[in-house]
């Protein structure tokens, strides 16, 4: 099982509420449906762990998540919660160590591992979703080596996964606070859905680039929002100017052409951040000023029209 780093969490390798993978994906469509809502509840308590700095020596970010809890989450009783637990085991989406006598055990949350891509799968929603929709905290790159290292979970003893009513409670008021900074996040939003409507070529490459961002860094997103309009634009202007780069790219790709371009070359932005950003503060600067000096280069040479 390939565990999530801590660096996947903070920048840009965050899952949305409830990943498509687990409807579309021949090889998820086995699982049960509460094991898959159970995933999707593991993976979206990433922020609190981030906040607790659990995080191991290995970079290895993990939690926890009472099974009392979680059986109160799904609305199940406790054995059906252990049940769930080993059938996300069996599918290599969940590992869990024992830490000690009464000590909560740690749970480690795995990667979907997408076998089969579908149109699906980069669906966009309507325009005035991206403004008004309820955003969740919760992307998914082929990062790290796989781990060979997993833990029997056949007979899983619930008190070993259970915290104190003391810790337990302040599990609930930490996502308490998380609910009501959310909703200090909302003027971006309305700024990045405006933008959009104003531009709405730019949804689908602001949906395929970012998703996870929006739903989570909604300042970093309007930065890297409002960097995509101008970049669109950028590209626009030369075009007209007859470009070679570009003219030769809307023969291949018509009207799309400038958007297909500029995703390539967010894509590309983007997969350089991933091993080198650190500060997520910045991620909407680094992205801005990568994008532009990319996009400069791109239609300067040839080779950028290929491999689309």
């Amino acid at each position: 099982m390939e565990r999530t780093k801590l660096n996947q969490v903070v920048t840009s390798e965050r899952f949305i509420m409830f990943s498509k993978a687990l409807i579309e994906d021949d090889y998820y469509k086995k699982m049960k449906p509460e094991s898959k809502l159970a995933y999707s509840l593991l993976r979206n308590r990433f922020n609190l762990s981030i906040s607790n700095e659990w995080i191991d020596s290995k970079g290895d970010v993990y939690l926890y998540y009472p099974n009392e809890k979680l059986a109160k989450d799904l609305n199940v009783g406790k054995d059906k919660v252990i049940r769930i637990k080993k059938e996300l085991h069996e599918f290599g989406l969940l590992e869990e160590e024992r830490q000690g006598f009464n000590k909560p055990n740690r749970i480690y949350v795995g990667n979907l591992e997408v076998r089969k891509a579908t149109e699906n799968s980069l669906d966009i929603s309507d325009t005035k979703v991206v403004a008004k929709c309820d955003f969740r905290k919760s992307q998914n790159t082929n990062t790290g080596s796989r781990k060979t290292r997993l833990q029997e979970v056949a007979n899983y003893d619930t008190s070993n996964t259970e915290l104190s009513n003391t810790e337990t409670d302040s599990l609930d008021e930490d996502e308490t606070n998380n609910i009501k900074s959310s909703n200090n996040s909302q003027q971006p939003l309305v700024v990045i859905g405006n933008t959009i409507q104003n531009n709405p070529a730019l949804r689908v490459v602001v949906q395929t680039l970012i998703p996870d961002l929006l739903l989570n860094e909604s300042e970093q997103a309007q930065t890297v929002v409002t960097a995509l309009d101008r970049g669109y634009q950028f590209l626009t202007s030369e075009l007209e100017k007859n470009n070679s780069v570009l003219a030769l790219q809307k023969q291949l790709q018509g009207d799309d052409s400038i958007k297909l371009f500029l995703t390539k070359i967010g894509g590309q932005q983007l997969d350089y951040m991933r091993g080198h950003l650190v500060d997520i503060s910045q991620y909407g600067n680094y992205f801005a000023n990568g994008l532009e000096n990319r996009l400069k280069i791109a239609i300067t040479t040839s080779q950028s029209a290929s491999g689309f």
